[in-house]
């Protein structure tokens, strides 16, 4: 009875190898973290809600590999469990590296710097009335505005490389828009 009972308890040691998942996914984010980082064409807030975006992506999949016991009492369940652990690993992984910040922060600051600069030119001069002043500085507004809106159009966060790059190019070409027709 005591054989039977030992190899009924060695029978349900069915470990789930949780530990390599979880670092693998850590490793994803620190990664994705420091290259979020080392973009110097991001704002502060631009780099915080990418990160945000990655390590809320992280916990949902780390959250299914804690969920699964360490242990299970067949192998099926083992099986199933540890099923579970690597799919959230690796789709975690895929997540957390598919997530690219687009810099449009920078592209508005250009887009309201030229502005800026217009506005101060056009008030001094004494060649124009009031009026004109005022027209002048109100197209130039809504040329502003035109380009800050289609910055704005963009996603912050896109999933992929090329939806990035895409993204990013729209940016750029509506930031190059609005300083050129704000000047």
């Amino acid at each position: 009875q005591a054989k039977t009972a030992g190899t009924t308890a060695i029978g349900k040691v069915n470990p789930v190898a949780k530990e390599n998942a979880k670092e693998a996914i850590a490793n994803a984010l620190t990664a994705k973290n420091s290259e979020i980082d080392k973009r110097t064409d991001l704002s502060d807030a631009e780099k915080k809600a990418a990160k945000d975006e990655a390590q809320k992506l992280a916990d949902a999949e780390l959250a299914k590999i804690t969920a699964q016991p360490d242990n299970a009492d067949t192998p099926e369940a083992a099986a199933v469990a540890q099923k579970v652990v690597d799919d959230a690993e690796d789709k975690g992984v895929a997540d957390v590296t598919s997530v690219n910040p687009i810099a449009k922060e920078a592209a508005k600051k250009a887009v309201s710097d030229k502005l800026t600069e217009k506005k101060n030119r056009t008030d001094p001069r004494t060649d124009l009335t009031t009026e004109e002043k005022d027209v002048a500085k109100k197209e130039a507004q809504a040329k502003a505005k035109e380009a800050t809106d289609a910055i704005d159009a963009q996603p912050a966060i896109t999933d992929s490389a090329d939806k990035a790059t895409v993204a990013q190019t729209a940016v750029d070409n509506a930031k190059n828009k609005g300083v050129a027709d704000v000047k």
